[in-house]
């Protein structure tokens, strides 16, 4: 009988071919026995590179206390000693970013209370179009000015490059940066944003970035910047805030991250993606970090953990700051956002009608 060897220097390409030139020939018994033999072999290659990551940073480890958890701060080397050819994206770390549609002048010649970055792709005009048909269509509420802008970026089809300009003609609420919108390029739509708020809307007090399938309560959210406001609050930045995230290393993960990209076993504390509160000091300074951090390419890493963590920012959680839809229809509102998770467009407008139910008969509640 012909006998198997699966060695540790057999690749998984080979050990899967294996198995499958036995199955045609059913040899059973030889391909329970090779399959184990491979998985064992699998499992003791991942271990091997957990062991030696660990070795590498068991050395320098170092604990700190942060928003009442302990974290290991080795991440800090990502961006520690960055030689200078890292430092080199044009856009990133050069801000040669173009807008290839604006609508700033109006916001620069006023001092917005609150501007709204929503990060929109370009193909989404229905769900552009639900923000400005709810809570996008209330711009000043007591007393204060709100201005809503819609992040885009490039794409290479023309015709729906015109259904773009198109819509920025009419709506007048459309930013488009000189890169391509895809979701591997978000911290460069990021960093846009903050060139952006920096050249045509310095004077906002606050900025507040969301994605699209986020209902923003309004009139629970105004009174809670003027409480920050009234007690002179210049340094905001506010979330629901991820400890401990580990890099996914299956490289069929939509978040997948190899070693060689970033080689440490966590990431710093940074804010989900889908909202975060900044004031304009906040902004500011990291738009002049951008030009020493090394790019990376999860942007709510990079953008709301790295650049915070070297500015020594810290990041708050409020505690009434996020909440899904399906579970708050038919009880007051008192968070300051609302998420779609099921992106039915039926569900971001009942949510805003049940906010602005409770709004009319004053049955706001407050969260500070």
């Amino acid at each position: 009988m012909k006998t198997i060897r699966c060695e540790r220097v057999m690749t998984r390409f080979q050990c899967i071919k294996e198995i499958l030139r036995l199955m045609k020939l059913r040899k059973k018994t030889l391909l329970i026995l090779l399959f184990t033999i491979c998985l064992v072999l699998f499992v003791d290659e991942r271990n091997i590179l957990d062991r030696s990551q660990q070795r590498i940073f068991s050395k320098s480890m170092t604990l700190i206390r942060y928003n009442g958890k302990y974290i290991s701060t080795e991440f800090e080397n990502f961006y520690m000693n960055v030689s200078p050819n890292k430092l080199m994206d044009p856009l990133i770390h050069k801000h040669q970013y173009s807008t290839l549609l604006n609508t700033g002048k109006e916001c620069k010649e006023q001092n917005k209370f609150l501007l709204v970055l929503v990060y929109s792709a370009t193909y989404k005009f229905d769900g552009r179009q639900i923000i400005r048909n709810t809570f996008g269509s209330i711009s000043h509420f007591a007393n204060r000015d709100i201005e809503y802008v819609f992040v885009l970026g490039q794409t290479n089809n023309d015709t729906l490059q015109g259904q773009i300009e198109k819509e920025s003609v009419r709506y007048r609420d459309i930013i488009q940066g000189n890169f391509i919108d895809s979701y591997r390029n978000l911290t460069y739509k990021r960093v846009f944003s903050l060139f952006w708020v920096n050249k045509f809307c310095e004077n906002a007090s606050y900025v507040i970035k969301i994605d699209d399938d986020i209902t923003i309560n309004i009139p629970l959210l105004i009174p809670y910047l003027n409480n920050k406001m009234n007690k002179n609050n210049t340094t905001v930045l506010e979330c629901f805030t991820i400890f401990g995230s580990r890099p996914y290393r299956e490289p069929h993960s939509k978040w997948y991250t190899p070693v060689s990209n970033y080689r440490f076993p966590t990431f710093p504390p940074f804010c989900a993606g889908p909202s975060s509160i900044m004031s304009i000091n906040v902004i500011r300074r990291m738009y002049k970090a951008t030009r020493f951090v090394p790019f990376f390419w999860l942007e709510d890493v990079y953008g709301s953990g790295f650049i915070p963590w070297i500015l020594n920012i810290e990041i708050v959680r409020p505690n009434c700051y996020l909440k899904d839809v399906q579970q708050s229809f038919n009880e007051k509102p008192c968070h300051l956002f609302y998420i779609n998770n099921l992106k039915n467009a039926s569900d971001s407008y009942m949510m805003w009608k049940t906010i602005e139910t409770h709004n009319k008969f004053k049955q706001n509640c407050k969260c500070w």
